[in-house]
């Protein structure tokens, strides 16, 4: 499976491309697109949605892994972190990628197991988990790798837990069926039992009326 993370910012998009095979999970590319706040809007959201096109059409991913916003106080920027965060989204929503939307709490817990972890645990787990040899660079990319991290270790959870189900409930059948068995022979030896048991009771009359 090869998932897009994307961390959204209307002045830096990162972006991150990693690749699983079972529980191995690797970096293939990342980066960052910016854009300068003099340049007029319509600017700036059409080159985050080129870049993030660029990247799809190179690494053809099939998932997608985006930060949700958070509204803090600063109304403002979370209102230019949604634009830009929208011009990724339609741009793989074009390509048909399946969309996985994680809070930044999320993202740490997936990551570095707890929401209370700082920048510095989270970039040195991205770096443990996808073998890197450094430190991605910038932070916008090191958190869309981030959030594809979070994606890939999710769906191998969810993936686990309906195999697991799977094998409870085969188990299950597999018990049904023994007990239907089980029951079904039963019956059978009930029934030759009293099979011959007529059959004696008839012998012994004939013996009796002769």
């Amino acid at each position: 499976m090869i998932i897009l993370g994307i961390d959204p910012g209307l002045a830096h998009t990162g972006w991150g491309i990693v690749e699983t095979r079972g529980a191995l999970c690797r970096a293939r590319a990342y980066g960052c697109v910016t854009t300068r706040a003099s340049e007029p809007i319509d600017q700036r959201l059409g080159r985050i949605f080129s870049e993030i096109c660029r990247a799809i059409e190179t690494y053809h991913p099939t998932q997608l892994a985006i930060e949700k916003i958070f509204f803090g106080e600063n109304t403002r920027s979370a209102l230019a972190t949604a634009q830009a965060r929208g011009a990724a989204i339609v741009a793989c929503s074009q390509a048909g990628l399946e969309v996985g939307e994680y809070t930044p709490m999320q993202i740490k817990q997936a990551v570095v197991g707890t929401g209370a972890a700082d920048k510095h645990q989270v970039i040195y787990m991205v770096r443990t988990v996808l073998a890197l040899d450094h430190d991605p660079h910038p932070d916008h990319a090191a958190d869309a790798l981030a959030a594809a991290v979070c994606h890939a270790n999710l769906n191998r959870t969810k993936e686990l837990s309906r195999r697991a189900a799977g094998d409870q409930m085969r188990e299950a059948e597999l018990a049904q069926r023994a007990l239907e068995r089980e029951q079904a022979r039963l019956v059978t030896a009930a029934a030759t039992a009293a099979n011959v048991a007529r059959m004696r009771d008839e012998e012994r009359n004939r013996r009796s009326a002769s």
